[in-house]
């Protein structure tokens, strides 16, 4: 781990840039007896390599910034701050007397969702699709898998559709999650750090109050223009605080829109009372 052994070109690592500490060192040694090699901390950014996950402190909240240059693909990261001062963008932000079950259990959240982002891009790219041109339909769904599912199929009526995928898996997630679900961003951060979130998915999705809401998807193409449109039968969010690239993304949901809007679409508008979202891409034009 981070001794100058050369990791294979265009390896997917885990970068961690953590002040000597109780703390840090317990979480040092956690990550190399599960992952090996794939940990680097070194105090320069790796080259030759993707960052997939990176864990920081206050002392090198610029890592996050720097592993950014060489993303592996909805990169992932976590920040173990001390004190309240303001903190950079980041995906988990940890308190710096953090027990180590909890980092455990973060790590593996985070590195599960970024495995997952980067087998769907390979699953798009290796499928093709076998249903010809989409030019217009209306789709329902209740589940986590039926998003994926269908967000692989519809990616497949667009251009750039790994990053389709990801954008429209990313919104059907939300809609069934924070939407039907009621799973707000704060609930599942508990429920991820306490490594029980799909249990409560799984049990919501079972649970009478929620078990018959659907998420509907309708997709429209022109010449020009993919439209899609997602709805869920949630109550609505205050969408106007993650309407622009200006406000930090620090939630779930947020970073979810800001996923989508970033990588996949020409737009993103959040219409009503935010439980429906219209997706849009631009068709250039043909030759």
């Amino acid at each position: 781990m981070g001794d100058g052994r050369p990791l294979p070109s265009g390896a997917d690592v885990i970068w961690v840039r953590l002040v000597a500490s109780p703390v840090a060192d317990a979480v040092r040694r956690d990550l190399a007896s599960r992952f090996g090699d794939a940990v680097v901390t070194t105090p320069d950014l790796p080259t030759g390599v993707t960052v997939g996950l990176v864990i920081v402190d206050d002392a090198n909240q610029a890592a996050i910034g720097l592993a950014a240059t060489r993303n592996a693909g909805a990169q992932q990261s976590i920040l173990i701050k001390s004190g309240h001062e303001p903190h950079g963008r980041a995906d988990f932000v940890l308190s710096s007397d953090v027990d180590l079950n909890t980092v455990t259990s973060v790590v593996t959240a985070a590195k599960d969702f970024h495995d997952q982002v980067m087998s769907l891009r390979s699953e798009v790219a290796r499928r093709k699709s076998a249903v010809g041109t989409i030019l217009r339909g209306e789709f329902v769904l209740r589940t986590l898998d039926e998003a994926r599912n269908l967000a692989t199929m519809i990616a497949h009526a667009c251009p750039n559709s790994d990053l389709v995928a990801i954008g429209l898996q990313e919104l059907l997630i939300n809609a069934v999650e924070h939407g039907n679900l009621e799973i707000d961003a704060d609930m599942k951060q508990a429920l991820l750090m306490a490594g029980n979130w799909r249990e409560e998915v799984e049990s919501r999705l079972q649970d009478p109050q929620y078990a018959d809401r659907t998420v509907t998807l309708s997709f429209q193409r022109s010449a020009r223009l993919i439209s899609m449109t997602v709805q869920d039968e949630g109550a609505g969010f205050d969408h106007e605080q993650y309407s622009s690239t200006v406000a930090e993304a620090t939630g779930y949901r947020g970073r979810g829109i800001a996923m989508a809007r970033d990588l996949s679409f020409s737009s993103l508008t959040y219409l009503g009372a935010g439980n429906v979202v219209e997706a849009t891409i631009i068709l250039e034009p043909e030759d």
